[in-house]
């Protein structure tokens, strides 16, 4: 069963089912959120509650999809570094039993 938490975000409490999530993990969800929200107020001072939202979910998305390229270049790298030792391995196999 998910249970409800209150968490605040940018001055503003929200009620958030917590799902299969801990709630230590939904407070970490809001301090990120709340702390990109006080990040673009800095460098935009007057910009309307709703496009400062998504403004930050802009940001957010721009975060996930950088890693999201990132993970991917490194799961390539390491699926082709794997290919390459496995063939040396098998090279030396070879070899050992000639």
């Amino acid at each position: 069963m998910a249970d409800d938490i209150e968490v605040e975000i940018f001055g503003q409490t929200f009620r958030v089912a917590t799902g299969d999530a801990t709630p230590a993990y939904i407070r970490r969800l809001a301090a990120y959120v709340d702390q990109r929200m006080r990040t673009i107020t800095e460098s935009a001072k007057t910009v309307p509650m709703h496009r400062m939202a998504v403004l930050t979910a802009l940001n957010i998305a721009d975060d996930f999809l950088k890693l999201q390229d990132q993970y991917e270049h490194l799961t390539h790298m390491l699926h082709t570094k794997t290919e390459q030792l496995i063939a040396l391995v098998q090279e030396q196999v070879g070899d050992v039993s000639r």
